[in-house]
């Protein structure tokens, strides 16, 4: 991974100038989840009183694997940015230590890092008509040489053929 991104605000917050960033940010895995591309990061850093005011937007791509049929997927993701960060009362620091801001350094790659993970969906799939694995050969059902078995019998369905139930209804 590329080295991290850090930026000094401490002349945003002494002169109220505002910062405009349009990076890219390489991402480390998360779980089962890879980010194939570095994110796209725009942010406008401002002053908003004694505070620092982070607008903006990253779109990155979030790879896996399907949820449903385990095929591997790279989904977009857009991800709106709204972050303030206040100084805490009394203290000399003007923001103090945390693990995004530290002092007058903002580390981007980490803000941008913690705003991806957030923002992950709950479950990966490749589509939103993926038919997943037959619970019988555990095969794709999505595609025409995958799984062969033949469809499982629904509830109203004990068995009759269409024929006998025909021939029960005309009688």
């Amino acid at each position: 991974m590329g080295s991290p991104l850090v930026i000094d605000v401490g002349p945003l917050l002494a002169a109220g100038r505002p910062i405009s960033l349009d990076e890219r940010v390489e991402l480390p895995p998360f779980g089962p989840y890879t980010f194939p591309h570095p994110a796209h990061v725009r942010l406008e850093l401002r002053r908003v009183e004694r505070g620092l005011q982070i607008d903006g937007s990253l779109e990155v791509d979030v790879a896996g694997a399907c949820d449903r049929c385990l095929e591997d997927v790279a989904v977009p993701m857009t991800v709106e940015v709204e972050e303030r960060f206040d100084p805490p009362s009394g203290s000399s620091d003007p923001f103090g230590e945390n693990n995004v801001l530290d002092g007058t350094s903002l580390d981007v790659s980490d803000l941008t890092r913690q705003l991806a993970t957030s923002a992950l969906p709950y479950s990966l799939t490749c589509s939103a008509s993926c038919r997943g694995l037959c619970a019988n050969c555990g095969r794709s059902k999505n595609t025409g040489g995958g799984c062969t078995c033949p469809a499982p019998m629904t509830e109203g369905d004990h068995g009759e053929s269409q024929v006998e139930n025909s021939a029960l209804e005309d009688a």
